[in-house]
């Protein structure tokens, strides 16, 4: 993590240096904890990677690709993770050795490679039929304990709906030590939902609550406790399938589904054949007045993702087209829509939220 800084940083010397009150001293290298620290080693493992042919990527420049020898590897701090041919592997261990000290593990079929290991704390399987990927079991064991579920029996969903949705008349405001515990294990459910389409709704909801929880929002986040703690494990299956071209977006929304606020929430996921690459859940900014504008806010909202993820398979080196599917009819009869004309109560209602200067 020390790469060569690019600006003049003094620090004070420790208190066991003799020179300490007398003299700073002036960084050569950047030290670990500054804000140069990450930039610096960024643009240094970048530049070495770059040396042996690898192309950085635009929207993400934590991804490479090495056109030549189809190598596709993601950087995240001091950790490489890259997929390729057993010998394109070798290849690339042999010049990281080359640069730095290092430690690897290699996962899949071919003899001499393990079958499971840890990823960025999540597991990566190999099986006869493609992957496995599963979130590390440990973030559900820890939202059980710190939730005190530990004797509590599981139950089938992770949320509610109806009246239950909102806060009882003696719901109250939680206070101290409470808030704390409260912010701590949704945080933590919210890392966790990544991983787990089942319970991204619930947990979206209960991080709606994170600037004030009450006890109404304590006893829906022990629900979602209780969900773990029935079904503690998803597991993603990826099964060898051929070149795709295209990803395919399927969005929907729930028109009006919060009961306090009356925003709705919009939802999808991202498909490469028949592989679930990504899942969300969001609220809309915007109080939509009709199911169409929902969908339509929907739609838009699968767009964006679309295109994220589009970006980043260019950066590993894939061309992919992109294919919307929907299931309103009014949403889409707008998307069809040719020319500049506006719909009217969508128009109004974007306005609103936009603030201007006042008259004087």
């Amino acid at each position: 993590f020390y790469a060569k800084i690019q600006r003049d940083v003094y620090i004070e010397l420790p208190e066991e240096d003799e020179m300490h009150g007398k003299m700073l001293g002036k960084l050569k290298l950047c030290l670990y904890g500054t804000r140069d620290a990450a930039k610096g080693w960024q643009e240094t493992l970048s530049a070495h990677l770059e040396t042996i042919g690898f192309k950085r990527g635009r929207g993400h420049p934590c991804v490479f690709h090495h056109p030549e020898r189809d190598i596709k590897t993601l950087v995240h701090g001091d950790d490489y993770v890259s997929a390729g041919s057993d010998e394109s592997m070798d290849w690339l261990e042999a010049e990281l050795a080359k640069a730095y000290e290092i430690q690897t593990q290699k996962l899949g079929g071919s003899k001499g490679q393990k079958a499971e290991g840890k990823v960025f704390n999540r597991i990566l399987r190999h099986t006869a039929d493609g992957w496995e990927i599963e979130a590390d079991p440990r973030h559900a064991e820890l939202v059980i304990e710190q939730l005190g579920l530990e004797g509590d029996s599981g139950v089938a969903t992770p949320g509610v709906s109806g009246a239950d949705e909102e806060d009882n008349e003696d719901d109250v405001p939680l206070v101290g030590e409470d808030i704390t515990r409260y912010r701590g294990v949704i945080a933590r459910c919210s890392y966790l939902g990544a991983d787990r389409p089942d319970a991204l709704f619930a947990i979206k909801e209960g991080c709606r609550d994170m600037s004030k929880p009450t006890t109404g929002s304590l006893r829906r986040l022990r629900r979602i406790g209780r969900y773990l703690k029935k079904y503690p494990r998803l597991v993603w299956r990826y099964h060898m399938q051929t070149e795709q071209t295209e990803i395919v977006v399927r969005s929907d929304a729930d028109w009006a589904g919060c009961r306090r606020s009356r925003k709705s929430t919009s939802g999808g996921n991202i498909c490469i054949g028949d592989h679930c690459i990504k899942a969300w859940a969001k609220t809309q900014a915007v109080i939509a007045k009709s199911s169409a504008e929902s969908e339509l806010y929907g739609v838009v909202r699968g767009a964006c993702e679309a295109l994220g993820m589009k970006s980043l398979c260019a950066d590993l080196g894939s061309d992919v087209g992109i294919r919307l599917e929907l299931d309103a009819t009014a949403a889409n009869g707008i998307l069809d829509r040719q020319g500049l004309a506006k719909v009217r109560h969508i128009d109004v209602n974007l306005s609103l939220i936009h603030i201007s200067e006042p008259t004087r």
